[in-house]
């Protein structure tokens, strides 16, 4: 019994002195992890300073100025004017002699209806009877002339023509009253007469069922 209460004093004082080695190992390095090697690294290590780099203010050239030229400008001397002569101021009782129209040649219309008179009419018609309504003669005398080409100019003969209108304008057979002597001609005035009709109704107030016509045609032309 008291040998085994010794070997187990001996055996626990061994293991206390082989762990106070290792505590103090342990502390130590401690120390120098945390105390030593943070100053070592604070003294010798020193971060560099950020240089802030250097900065150039532009400055802005204004271009040359431009030299303008003085032009010396030639004087040249004017004309002196010359002095306007004055007015010369009118009589006021002298009056403008006025101008006298002259006389205008007169007319001599008695030679002028003469002439008219003597110049050839192409076609003239008449009606037979009392018939007032001039206008519807005169239309049917335009529409013959239109259609009256002579081929020859002879104010020395002529062709008379007679013919019937009818209510409706419609004309009856075209009938030679007077020969020309020239069988052309005469056909030719049969035909102006033919080509013009029909003719326009005959007029409102005419109480008869038909209008007889004579037509007399001369081979010129106005």
């Amino acid at each position: 019994m008291t040998l085994t209460s010794g070997a187990s004093i001996d055996l626990h004082s061994q293991q206390t002195v082989s762990f106070v080695p290792l505590v103090v190992s342990s502390v130590i390095f401690h120390v120098f992890v945390l105390l030593v090697i943070p100053l070592a690294t604070k003294l010798i290590w020193q971060p560099k300073k950020f240089a802030r780099p250097k900065t150039f203010q532009l400055v802005r050239v204004a271009p040359p100025k431009r030299v303008r030229k003085k032009v010396v400008e030639k004087t040249v001397e004017k004309p002196e004017p010359k002095p306007k002569k004055a007015p010369v101021p009118k009589k006021a009782d002298a009056k403008p002699a006025e101008k006298k129209p002259e006389p205008e040649p007169e007319e001599n219309l008695d030679e002028l209806a003469s002439l008219l008179e003597e110049l050839p009419i192409p076609t003239s018609v008449s009606a037979r009877g009392d018939f007032k309504w001039n206008w519807y003669v005169m239309s049917v005398q335009q529409k013959i002339e239109r259609n009256w080409v002579p081929p020859t100019q002879n104010k020395n003969i002529s062709v008379v023509v007679a013919f019937t209108i009818f209510p409706n304008g419609a004309i009856s057979e075209v009938k030679l009253a007077k020969r020309s002597g020239n069988a052309t001609l005469d056909n030719l005035a049969v035909r102006a007469v033919k080509l013009a009709a029909p003719f326009g109704k005959l007029p409102p107030g005419f109480t008869a069922n038909q209008l007889e016509l004579r037509c007399d045609l001369k081979p010129v032309r106005r």
